[in-house]
């Protein structure tokens, strides 16, 4: 989510996701970079501990039928959600100071990728089946992203499924599909008609009884419901070194794998990505990594394979003096060679800085001691209506300096988001949002200290119901707001301007921007409160100065809706 532009998110890592898992995306992001070239060919002879023979990845991996791509590269990932503890089982915050990239690197990279790429099946109206505390006629057990594909293994109510994606409905973003043709089982659906809020094109979809499949293209879509056929080869059928890597360390409940030079199409999310791993692969190398969480729910088990034509000796001392670090004693074992890099290692779930699989770390500090971290009345909440989308959102801003080290924020609809500054505490004016129902949904805010426990701050529903127009002219009246537009002297936009210069009952305002990004949205009160915003408030927006609408939400009791609409400089 985009902070307002009046606040400083220079050391901020926020993220969302619609499931959170061990490791959510906020707590250790990672850019999507370093996967480059491998000139590794179909002769490599294999390494001398692998057995590729009797090593098949399209029957001994659960991921292994999708390993497809068009071109000589590929970034994937793979979740076992059955396996995985949500949110209800950990507190989900990895030791920021864990250097031991062993352990790291799958568990950051493979949720990062998989999380992002999840966010595709909610265009196939699955979003509730992917998030665990909601109901829904279809299962989602695991989730396999490649390049910028997305595959949901499960079992799927096909019939709901149709009537979602063809009567444009919320919970297919207000997307329209229409059925295409039926290929190899599946069938096949493109987008009919896209509303005008979408900049770019929605996913292709294919539905079948026991997967669901969402990519970029069509193309892509094809080519992955294909694989095995005749013409679609799987990428480890032509390239014996990415046989060997998958052998060596493809299996576990999470695993991701970086090979070879990726396409245009590949799955890229730097731009929705904030911190560098501590590891990533070179030009040259291609990677396969995996964490196995033990049946005891205290241990988790990491495999690493590296393959390229030549490992210089500073590759090698890093892997040497980096990898197992954090791992049980006695459990690391590491091989380098000139070309190759194998390693493994057990880990207790404590020693990553997480909490074990009975839930007993969930909420370590009482309510009472959440409340010495940040006051409940320093928090200020703002419902922010997202027409023509599926959710809405609950924004919370921190309204005093506090003493905590994270705040987390979780729907009851399943949203959920962490904040986490780095080199300094949660402080005034930082804020954070999660995507909430429109159709009704509550916010429960938590607090995370400098040892990573975490306690229950407070809960808050949101205002969903809709403002009629008469409740709204009552409480903001037309001439209780003013408005000041300037031209931008330099840079891309005007500046909007709203003073309340009359008395309102409004709880708080919204000012949204219709064509300049929502980044620029600022919000004024809180709700749950009872007063008013006063007057001689101010909300500021940039605009767009060829033609631009602000429309300005309130919120009322328990209604939010549209009290005024600023028609643009023109």
């Amino acid at each position: 989510m985009s902070p307002p532009s009046n606040h400083d998110s220079s050391d901020r890592q926020t993220t969302q996701s619609r499931r959170r898992f061990l490791v959510g995306i906020g707590a250790a992001t990672a850019a999507l970079a370093g996967c480059a070239s491998s000139d590794d060919s179909d002769d490599d002879e294999p390494a001398d501990d692998s057995d590729t023979d009797s090593f098949d990845p399209a029957s001994d991996l659960s991921y292994g039928q999708w390993l497809t791509t068009a071109a000589d590269g590929m970034i994937f990932a793979y979740a076992n959600l059955e396996a995985v503890p949500t949110n209800d089982e950990s507190s989900g915050s990895l030791d920021e100071s864990l250097d031991d990239p062993l352990a790291t690197y799958p568990l950051v990279m493979s949720q990062t990728i998989v999380g992002l790429g999840q966010l595709r099946l909610s265009f196939a109206g699955l979003t509730q089946a992917v998030t665990p505390e909601a109901e829904s006629e279809s299962t989602v057990n695991e989730i396999v992203v490649i390049n910028q594909t997305t595959v949901a293994q499960g079992t799927f109510a096909t019939d709901r499924l149709d009537e979602l994606l063809t009567e444009q409905t919320d919970e297919t973003w207000g997307i329209g599909y229409e059925q295409t043709q039926t290929l190899n089982g599946y069938d096949q659906y493109e987008p009919a008609e896209v509303p005008d809020s979408f900049s770019s094109e929605p996913p292709v979809i294919a539905v079948a009884d026991d997967s669901v499949v969402a990519s970029a293209s069509v193309e892509q879509l094809e080519r992955m419901v294909t694989a095995g056929d005749d013409g679609q080869p799987r990428i480890y059928e032509t390239n014996d070194t990415v046989a060997q890597l998958l052998e060596q360390a493809g299996s576990g409940d999470l695993v991701v794998g970086e090979i070879g030079t990726l396409p245009d199409d590949a799955f890229n999310g730097e731009e929705m990505l904030e911190t560098d791993p501590q590891f990533e692969p070179q030009s040259g190398e291609d990677v396969v990594a995996a964490v196995d969480f033990g049946d005891d729910g205290e241990t988790v088990e990491a495999q690493f394979a590296l393959a390229a034509e030549e490992i210089d000796e500073s590759r090698k001392e890093t892997v040497e003096t980096t990898f197992g670090t954090a791992a049980v004693d006695d459990s690391v074992s590491i091989d380098v060679s000139d070309s190759r890099i194998t390693a493994s290692g057990t880990y207790s779930i404590e020693s990553l800085g997480l909490t074990g699989g009975d839930g007993s770390g969930q909420e370590e500090l009482s309510q009472a001691e959440a409340a010495e971290l940040v006051s409940p009345e320093s928090l200020a909440f703002q419902y922010e209506p997202q027409p023509d989308q599926q959710f809405g959102e609950l924004w919370v801003e921190v309204t005093e300096e506090t003493d905590a080290a994270a705040l987390r924020i979780e729907a009851e609809s399943g949203g959920y988001n962490e904040f986490r500054p780095q080199d300094r505490s949660v402080s005034a004016r930082d804020s954070i949002a999660v995507q909430v129902d429109p159709d009704g949904d509550s916010v429960t805010v938590f607090v995370i200290d400098d040892e990573g426990a975490v306690g229950e701050l407070t809960t808050q529903s949101v205002p969903t119901e809709s403002l009629s127009e008469t409740a709204a002219n009552q409480a903001v009246p037309t001439d209780a707001l003013s408005f000041n537009y300037e031209s931008p002297d330099a840079g891309d936009f005007g500046s909007l301007t709203i003073e309340v210069v009359a008395n309102i009952e409004a709880e708080t305002l919204v000012a949204q921007p219709q064509e300049a990004p929502g980044a620029f949205a600022d919000r004024v009160g809180s709700i749950g409160t009872g007063e008013s915003v006063e007057v001689g408030t101010t909300l500021e927006t940039a605009v767009e100065p060829g033609g631009d609408e602000v429309i300005v939400y309130a919120t009322v009791d328990n209604a939010t809706g549209e009290v005024a609409r600023w028609q643009g400089p023109d």
